[in-house]
C-alpha cells in the first residue's frame, strides 16, 4: 500500500506544483517574446522637416541671395535643384555636390559672362565640369 501512496503523491506534486510552474514559465516566455511587437512601445515618428521640402532648399536660396544671383524661383527634383533666372535662364544645381563650390563657380561665370556681355540660356553643375548652353 505504501508503494501506491508514493506513486499518487508523485503525480499530485507533479499536478498541483511543477504543471503550473511549467504553465506559467511558457506563458511568460511567449510574452516576452511577443512583447516588442506589440505596438504598445512604439512611438510615432515626427519628422521635423516637410514630406517634399529638402533642408537645403532654404539654404540655397540665402547662398544665391547673399552671392547676387537675379532668380525667380528654385524647384527641386531628384537629384538637383532647378533654379529660374530672372532672364529666363535656367541653372541646374547638383544637390549631391556643395553647394557652396557650385555658387562661387556661379557667381565667376556670371561674372566673366556680364563683361562679354553674353545671355545664359542653361547653365548645368550636375556634371564634372559646368555645361553653359547660350
Amino acid at each position: 500500500m505504501r508503494i501506491r501512496k508514493i506513486k499518487r503523491k508523485g503525480r499530485s506534486f507533479f499536478i498541483k506544483i511543477a504543471l503550473p510552474i511549467l504553465v506559467l514559465l511558457i506563458l511568460s516566455a511567449l510574452l516576452l517574446y511577443f512583447l516588442p511587437t506589440l505596438s504598445l512601445f512604439k512611438k510615432p515618428i515626427i519628422s521635423p522637416l516637410a514630406k517634399n521640402k529638402s533642408s537645403q532648399t532654404p539654404n540655397l536660396e540665402t547662398l544665391l541671395k547673399n552671392a547676387k544671383v537675379p532668380f525667380v524661383s528654385i524647384s527641386q527634383s531628384a537629384d538637383y535643384y532647378i533654379v529660374m533666372l530672372s532672364d529666363g535662364g535656367q541653372i541646374f544645381i547638383s544637390s549631391k555636390k556643395d553647394l557652396t563650390s557650385q555658387i562661387s563657380s556661379l557667381q565667376l561665370i556670371f561674372n566673366r559672362l556680364t563683361i562679354e556681355g553674353k545671355r545664359i540660356k542653361s547653365l548645368d553643375f550636375r556634371f564634372d565640369k559646368p555645361i553653359i548652353k547660350f
